[in-house]
């Protein structure tokens, strides 16, 4: 029995439904945030985290009591607590209501769509945004100073700072002289999709570890709109790529890629200057970025062995 709630009364009964469950909350605070002055919970009981990207890993991060994300299931190396769901996705809003959520955080990406709905989702509670074209350690920091957790997200940033410096201090020449590529294949379209900087997915998260590094990245300039390179174009993108990452979706793209003749005729690829990545790791934040600061450092040591 869902006892008559629906979306259309997301905006009448359902606001009254979700302002009564906010009253239980002892203490409240305001923040000035991009969408105005909000008023949150200083101790936020029930989180919901519509992307499972960056907004789960800030989430668990700071520590928050997490009751269900969205998006897609949360990547292995993010340590989600056993029994917290993944949602409806693209996200429910009555799946959500129901869950009695106190605090909302979502990206801001298109706050209208139905990926990323935050302007109905304030209608259920506060949201705090995300903004995908700022670094990582921004929008944790900044997500940390609205809910006065400061303390909880400067030793992870220090902690991602130490590897950062560790793998620097073993692999500094070759990363100062190697130029690299991190990039997927999609075996439909027959393309690569290359995660630089300055594409139109915004700061994708293998190009910003690798800008932490001090990397060298294949320039958006030579790609496509949204890194994207067509087959016939491998030779003149990476012709002069000293070693490439690939990130493996578990789908069969990597046997894809490893199967086109072009992709074996590349001189990182007869050098054997590839390494593959398990997972989605285009997006995220601290799991994930430690994650393939990991992975960029196999790739530098398979580079100089």
């Amino acid at each position: 029995m869902r006892r008559g709630i629906t979306r259309r009364g997301l905006v009448g009964g359902g606001l009254a439904f979700s302002a009564c469950g906010a009253s239980a909350t002892p203490a409240r605070r305001t923040v000035e945030t991009p969408l105005g002055r909000l008023d949150i919970p200083v101790a936020p009981r029930r989180v919901l985290a519509v992307d499972s990207r960056i907004s789960l890993e800030s989430a668990l991060a700071l520590e928050l009591p997490v009751v269900g994300y969205s998006h897609s299931r949360a990547r292995p190396w993010v340590p989600v607590p056993a029994g917290v769901p993944m949602l409806a996705a693209p996200p429910d809003l009555e799946q959500i209501l129901m869950l009695k959520p106190d605090l909302i955080l979502c990206p801001d990406t298109a706050p209208y769509s139905d990926w990323w709905p935050l302007a109905r989702l304030a209608a259920i509670a506060p949201v705090l945004p995300s903004n995908h074209r700022l670094g990582w350690q921004v929008n944790l920091a900044r997500l940390a100073g609205w809910l006065a957790l400061t303390a909880l997200a400067e030793p992870r940033l220090a902690a991602h700072e130490e590897l950062v410096a560790s793998i620097r201090r073993r692999h500094g020449a070759a990363i100062a002289s190697m130029r690299v590529a991190a990039l997927y294949f999609d075996p439909l379209k027959r393309r690569a999709m290359v995660c630089s900087d300055g594409t139109a997915y915004g700061r994708v998260m293998p190009a910003q570890v690798l800008a932490e590094l001090g990397g060298r990245e294949v320039d958006a300039g030579r790609l496509g709109p949204s890194g994207d390179v067509a087959l016939e174009a491998f030779g003149d993108v990476f012709g002069d790529v000293d070693a490439l990452l690939v990130l493996d979706f578990g789908d069969g793209s990597v046997g894809a890629l490893a199967g086109e003749a072009l992709w074996q005729r590349l001189p990182a690829v007869r050098a054997g200057h590839v390494h593959i990545v398990a997972g989605n790791c285009t997006f995220g934040s601290f799991y994930t970025a430690q994650y393939l600061a990991d992975a960029w450092a196999a790739l530098y040591a398979r580079a100089e062995a």
